[in-house]
């Protein structure tokens, strides 16, 4: 008789994970098994472990960890002590991996196609003709043109959206056994994320493949997984069933995360906007371009004082470009900007020292925007000094102020972003635009990958720098959950052109075009 599959896909045994200097504990010894086919979400805050954990299932730590003990089994293969030699022809084959930042992730210098056939080559599909049939039928599913021109561009010419839709493709190539998938929907627009969710269901039904799903996005783990393990200072505090997690989870700590779930159309009063002041911002028929190709066609928008407009769209729609081209990163384009009624320089590096302090831009994938050569202190540091003309002394004072106010503490300043969750990086991000005192925070996509608790926590720092200091903000997002408790007006984006433009309440309750209608229904 054939021998039998063990029907369980990863199966891990009291795995402990500590710092190498100190022996810290970052993981005491857990165990999870996840059955072959099998869809478990991982959730939790914030530096509770879920990271650390995935990493594991495919034999690494992360520089500063060591696996101080324990086993790991994935698809009958122990990566417990395993050599490199094994561990690389295991990864990508029987177990691929989904970056939370595919930006860093990506090689830059590899265009699309060649990034592709890489993965291919290094496991056996040589044969071009197979190689483009699998790059067009992946390609397709997760949304992605397959033309040669779109094959032609580097990472750096894809939006976020685009970019983690092509790492998904990549995880799949090959058909493992096992996906670890590290917050993979956190840079795509509501109605992308139901579309990739679908396909990594339906992937893991045909091919039978587990995958583990890690995501701060409790509303999407729960409609999406089989089950749910919620993690905690690196210990599994509840591991139940997803359609029961609300009535059977037994931890206080899993409650709250479920009474943190934001309502999308659970309107918040905002402060009126002051009235009778010049526009703090002002963009007229803004035309931006990346080449020959037009990525907004004829843009406007105002922001007053104190005022929070929302920009929101589908991934692709302009909304990165519109917000770069006002801050000055992207100069390709036709148009007016105004910053209290003077004409902006279109090149950062042409504007004043106080227009480099009054408009700051919070990054959506903060690892790529932070010095990874510079301590967490020395980063906020030298944005003071440089955009605001701070001392040392003043800037190292103001820097401790602000990690506190983003809820990190003083200790972190001397630590590496590569020592930070995603979490943690982007509230140093945060942090590092707030030194400057500025008078228009730009925020592209800031909450994407913070946990539902932490994100409700920024939300009320960016309410409070609203009405405390007076701050103007251009909040880019895919999330109307967030649209509605930060924004006073939204402007929605279609394909580059302004589809609706009005105050919250109306465009959300009362929206006139059909797009917008479908990203509300979608939102539901």
């Amino acid at each position: 008789m054939p021998e039998q599959q063990d029907p369980i896909a990863v199966r891990v045994t009291a795995l402990s994970i500590t710092t190498t200097e100190g022996d810290r504990t970052i993981l005491p010894p857990i165990d999870l098994a996840v059955a072959r086919g099998e869809i478990v979400g991982l959730a939790g805050e914030t530096g509770s472990g879920k990271t650390t954990l995935g990493l594991s299932l495919l034999g690494y730590q992360r520089q500063g960890l060591r696996l101080a003990g324990g086993n790991i089994i994935v698809h009958d293969e122990d990566l417990t002590g395993a050599g490199a030699a094994v561990l690389r022809g295991l990864r990508g084959d029987r177990i691929a991996y989904v970056p939370q930042d595919p930006a860093t992730a990506l090689n830059p210098a590899l265009r699309i196609r060649e990034s592709f056939v890489e993965v291919m080559s290094a496991h056996g599909l040589t044969d071009g003709t197979a190689q483009r049939e699998r790059m067009t039928e992946l390609f397709a599913s997760v949304g992605l043109p397959s033309t040669d021109a779109f094959l032609a561009r580097f990472p750096h010419q894809l939006s976020g959206g685009q970019q983690q839709r092509f790492a998904i493709a990549i995880a799949f190539a090959m058909h493992p056994a096992v996906v670890v998938m590290d917050e993979p929907t956190t840079g795509l627009d509501a109605s992308t994320k139901l579309t990739v969710m679908a396909l990594i269901k339906r992937l893991s039904a045909e091919h039978h493949s587990s995958v583990v799903l890690i995501s701060h996005d409790l509303r999407m783990l729960i409609a999406f997984t089989d089950r749910i393990v919620v993690m905690r200072e690196g210990r599994i505090v509840d591991d139940t069933t997803s359609a029961t997690l609300a009535e059977s989870a037994t931890d206080p700590y899993t409650h709250r995360l479920l009474a943190a779930l934001p309502d999308p159309l659970a309107h918040r009063t905002i402060a009126a906007v002051p009235t009778g002041e010049r526009a703090l911002l002002r963009v007229a028929q803004l035309v931006a371009r990346h080449g020959a190709a037009e990525i907004t066609h004829g843009v406007g928008l105002t922001i007053d004082r104190g005022e929070c407009l929302a920009v929101v769209g589908e991934s692709g729609s302009g909304k990165t470009t519109l917000a770069r081209s006002i801050a000055g990163l992207h100069s390709d384009y036709s148009g007016l900007v105004r910053w209290e009624g003077r004409p902006l320089e279109r090149s950062l590096s042409r504007r004043s020292r106080d227009e480099l302090g009054a408009i700051q831009y919070v990054f959506q994938n903060p690892y790529s925007s932070l010095n990874p050569r510079r301590n967490v202190g020395n980063i906020l540091a030298t944005a003071a000094r440089v955009s605001r003309g701070r001392s040392a002394a003043e800037s190292r004072e103001l820097a401790a102020e602000m990690l506190e106010s983003v809820g990190l503490e003083t200790r972190h300043l001397l630590s590496m972003p590569g020592s930070l969750s995603g979490g943690q990086r982007q509230r140093v991000a945060l942090a590092r635009a707030l030194m400057t005192r500025p008078d228009l925070l730009i925020c592209d996509e800031i909450t994407s990958s913070l946990d539902v608790s932490v994100q409700a926590e920024i939300v009320a720092l960016l309410q409070r720098l609203q009405r405390d200091r007076g701050l103007s903000m251009l909040f880019i997002t895919h999330d109307l959950a967030l649209v509605s408790s930060v924004a006073s007006r939204v402007l929605v984006l279609r394909d580059g052109s302004v589809v609706e433009n009005g105050r919250v309440e109306q465009v959300l309750e009362r929206p006139a075009d059909p797009y917008t209608k479908r990203l509300l229904s979608v939102a539901e």
